[in-house]
Parts: C-alpha cells; sequence; structure tokens
C-alpha cells in the first residue's frame, strides 16, 4: 500500500509536458491508415500494396471495380526489357520467382484483370501488401516478358 502511495505521489511530481509525449497507440491502425487514401501516382499504387517500383517509365490508369467495398482501384503498366521485369520480380516476389503460367487463353486469374487480357503463355502473380492485407495487386506479365500489368486495389476490409 505504501509502494501505492509513493508511486502515485511520485507521478504527480512529473511535469504535464512530459506526461504529453506518452501515448498509447494501436499498431494494427497505424499500418493500415496511411494507405488507405487513394494513390495519385504510379510509384505510390505500387508502394501502396507492397511492390517495388521498377526502373522503368510507369503509367497509371483507374482499374476495374468490381464491389462497393473497394476503396481504390488502379492499374500501373510498364514495359521494359526483360531482363528489366526479371530483374523487378526478383525485386518483388524474390530471386528465381516466375509467377504462375496461364494455360488458357481468358483464364480467370483475377476479378482485376479482364478475361480477354489474359493469353496462354502468360505469367502471373498475386498477393497482398504484408503491412497493409486489404491492398492486394495482381501482376500479369507478358509472354515475352516485356510488358507488366499491375492491377493494385484496396478494400475496406
Amino acid at each position: 500500500m505504501r509502494r501505492r502511495i509513493a508511486l502515485i505521489g511520485a507521478l504527480s511530481l512529473v511535469p504535464p509536458s512530459l506526461l504529453t509525449f506518452c501515448s498509447i497507440s494501436d499498431p494494427k491502425s497505424e499500418k493500415t491508415t496511411a494507405m488507405t487514401s487513394k494513390p495519385s501516382t504510379p510509384e505510390e499504387a505500387l508502394t501502396a500494396v507492397g511492390l517495388p517500383v521498377p526502373d522503368a517509365e510507369l503509367t497509371l490508369s483507374e482499374g476495374i471495380v468490381n464491389t462497393e467495398l473497394l476503396e481504390w482501384s488502379l492499374r500501373v503498366t510498364f514495359t521494359g526489357s526483360a531482363e528489366t521485369v526479371q530483374t523487378w520480380m526478383a525485386d518483388a516476389f524474390g530471386e528465381g520467382t516466375n509467377g504462375l503460367p496461364v494455360s488458357e487463353d481468358g483464364a480467370p486469374i483475377s476479378p482485376r484483370i479482364a478475361p480477354e487480357e489474359v493469353h496462354t503463355g502468360m505469367r502471373w502473380e498475386s498477393g497482398s501488401n504484408p503491412r497493409d492485407p486489404n491492398a492486394t495487386y495482381t501482376v500479369l506479365i507478358s509472354s515475352d516478358g516485356t510488358d507488366v500489368v499491375v492491377a493494385a486495389a484496396r478494400t475496406t476490409r
């Protein structure tokens, strides 16, 4: 009991200005709140879904919206040499990762990639940002390995 009284007395001597630096925050909300606003550049869109920015010219366009749960849906496209794309793939997914093969034209790989874009011989990967699982992506790579489409989106859950 004496310790509690002593501790309470000691805390009352701490200046209020020092107490303002102490706060309790929810780390989960810190991870996601910074990424909820719609990206305005292709670099921001890739970063929001946890992908690296390639050394290539990027274009950004609106993505396919297929549910009211989407906060945003964007497409980032780029073209580069096969070596540039392979380097980006290694940075994004790890060395030796080539993506999953597309086995038939129009195969449904993602609701954010139109079936008419998908052709035999292409490769694809999908996943989400480890820091924000609501921010997801599907990557589609042309059969010659030089054209890349990234369908990036963030849902409310």
